[in-house]
């Protein structure tokens, strides 16, 4: 029971010093008067501006990020290429880009021109 008594005497000891040293004799500045320092409420009000910035360009970056992948998915990949057959690679480019490719090229010059056709 004395430990108790003791906390709560250490306590309003606390309690007195802050508002009596302190908040009235103007060493804590409170405009709005609620026992709460300005420089506190100053920095939570940053902070919380601050999360609402991180937010905002969160959103921003998953927004362009989700532009990429589908401008990727619209393009092959050397290594999806690599994976068709001379006749088909042929096929994609007079299909896709009316240009007629020459069936004696080896596959590594055909996967270059319809990469390049799809990524120029």
């Amino acid at each position: 029971m004395n430990t108790i008594l003791i906390i709560l005497g250490v306590l309003a000891i606390g309690i007195a010093v802050y508002y009596f040293a302190f908040y009235e004799q103007g060493k804590i500045n409170d405009r709005d008067g609620d026992y709460i320092p300005d420089e506190i409420e100053d920095a939570v009000e940053d902070v919380k501006e601050t999360v609402a910035e991180v937010k905002r360009r969160a959103a921003n970056v998953k927004k362009e990020l989700k532009d990429v992948a589908s401008a990727i998915k619209g393009k092959p990949t050397k290594a999806n290429l690599n994976r068709l057959t001379k006749d088909k690679l042929i096929e994609a480019a007079k299909k896709d880009f009316n240009v007629d490719l020459d069936p004696s090229l080896t596959k590594s010059n055909l996967v270059n021109k319809v990469y390049g056709l799809y990524n120029s």
